[in-house]
């Protein structure tokens, strides 16, 4: 974009105002000036170019010492257009990925929400819960970026269980922390922890000596039946040095809810 578009006049127009008194609110202008070329969806070259020809015309227009001045705040004025161009940029791909990941939730959601409506799962036959069990497990471990993700349930005294892990396996899977999501007395609601929140929690103490090591990010939601009873639990285990967020706890949470109406429907159709 060459001298003479608006964008380059408005660039050419707020440079001279900077070299006829350099400051920070003047400076200011340029700050804006790259946040506008993001907004008109302009690449770092138009700015490059608009720069280029508003330095050419301060330097041509001065003697050899206005002339230096000028290219030594020219560096200034374009660093400070850069950077918010860059800032701006980042925060625009970050929120077109977590737009994106939303999007890939929601179908995930909506394709484990049309299998667990399906009436094979209320005949009540062990097989079939422990194949929902462990695709909850899959798409929840999938859907969050997990490293591992164990899925319990208890009916009449009958304890199921699945599992899913990353591949290809990474380190030593991390314990089952059931107990310790019992300990922390929170049977009616999901539970979130950084590794390191885990690692001091007192109530570390209820897990087995050897789960007690290194521990990642953990998140728990309960299975729960119209009474308000814990039917099981979906556990999740960050990668090594990630983390979960509150958006995966109330995907986990909606995903658990999901899981608990199947179960409720299999009971039931017992009944």
């Amino acid at each position: 974009m060459r001298a003479g578009s608006g964008f380059a006049l408005r660039y050419s127009s707020a440079f001279e105002h900077y070299l006829a008194a350099p400051g920070e609110e003047r400076l200011s202008a340029a700050y804006e000036i790259g946040r506008l070329a993001v907004r008109d969806g302009r690449s770092v070259l138009d700015l490059a170019a608009a720069h280029h020809d508003a330095l050419l015309a301060a330097v041509s227009n001065g003697s050899d010492a206005s002339g230096a001045a000028a290219v030594r705040a020219g560096g200034a004025f374009f660093l400070e257009a850069m950077s918010a161009y860059e800032m701006v940029q980042r925060v625009l791909q970050e929120a077109r990925e977590t737009a994106g990941v939303e999007r890939r939730q929601a179908v995930a959601l909506r394709q484990l929400s049309s299998f667990l409506a399906d009436a094979s799962i209320a005949l009540d036959t062990s097989g079939s819960l422990v194949e929902m069990l462990q695709l909850v497990a899959e798409h929840a471990r999938e859907m969050l970026g997990a490293a591992r993700c164990i899925a319990q349930l208890s009916i009449d005294g009958e304890e199921m269980e699945a599992e899913a892990e990353a591949e290809p396996p990474g380190p030593a899977a991390p314990a089952d922390l059931a107990a310790l999501y019992d300990a922390l007395g929170a049977p009616d609601g999901p539970l979130r922890l950084s590794g390191a929140a885990l690692a001091r929690h007192p109530a570390l103490t209820a897990l087995e000596p050897e789960a007690a090591g290194s521990l990642p990010g953990w998140l728990a939601a309960p299975l729960t039946a119209l009474d308000g009873r814990r039917t099981g639990l979906i556990q999740l285990f960050a990668q090594p040095g990630g983390e979960f967020t509150e958006l995966d706890e109330a995907v986990l949470v909606q995903l658990a809810q999901m899981a608990s109406a199947a179960v409720e429907r299999a009971q039931l159709y017992r009944r």
